[in-house]
């Protein structure tokens, strides 16, 4: 039944009068205004770790419009082996706020937008954690994840870290583990993504939403 519907010609009408009023709105996936985000962490587990950095762009399709990047101070000490990942240290965050101080502010920067990141799931557990941790309202953005996507654009590489993906573009790796080189190089990764995403009929945030709940 879907597919003789898939083969309708009314119904191919419809799909293209959609499309024609999504990019007349300006909501097709190369305007779309989002965030693009980073964390340094002092561990891989929310419940127990702390983060130690946000990085952020605001763009709109492939253009930057805003930006936010705050080091943030931990209550633990950091260990030696996340200093050597990340190379952020107890000295460079003495003076830095308490992450109380900064979620707020990150969260008004991101307001409703979408939030783009690269293994999402581990971004968002960190924000959700420390605002439940600091008493903080929950925050239900939608959210783009750069790995899923890689995983099915890119099912030919031998992974799907960042690295990997942007060399595949041959994108420079530069100033990696730290939140804003990780930031700059994700949105790189994404707009990369978007003639591809385009080439498989992915043109709007509703196609772009509906794709990955299927990951």
């Amino acid at each position: 039944m879907i597919a003789d519907l898939l083969k309708d010609e009314q119904y191919k009408e419809l799909e293209k009068e959609y499309r024609f009023l999504a990019r007349a709105r300006g909501d097709t996936i190369d305007k779309l205004e989002c965030v693009v985000f980073d964390l340094e962490t002092t561990g891989l587990e929310p419940t127990i770790n702390e983060i130690t950095e946000i990085g952020a762009l605001k763009v709109k399709g492939s253009e930057v419009t805003d930006m936010f990047s705050s080091l943030i101070k931990p209550r633990a000490p950091i260990s030696a082996e996340i200093t050597r990942l990340t190379s952020i240290d107890d000295e460079m965050v003495k003076d830095s706020p308490a992450v109380e101080q900064v979620l707020p502010k990150f969260i008004q920067f991101v307001g409703q937008m979408p939030l783009i990141a690269h293994n999402a799931v581990f971004d968002i557990s960190f924000i959700r954690e420390m605002l439940r941790r600091t008493n903080q309202p929950a925050i239900n953005n939608s959210v783009i994840c750069t790995v899923k996507l890689a995983r099915h654009l890119l099912p030919e590489l031998a992974n799907h870290k960042l690295h990997t993906v942007a060399q595949h573009f041959g994108l420079k790796v530069a100033n990696r583990h730290r939140a804003m080189g990780d930031v700059e190089l994700t949105f790189q990764v994404w707009t990369k993504f978007l003639p591809l995403l385009s080439e498989k009929m992915i043109n709007s945030q509703r196609e772009l939403d509906v794709l990955l709940s299927r990951m």
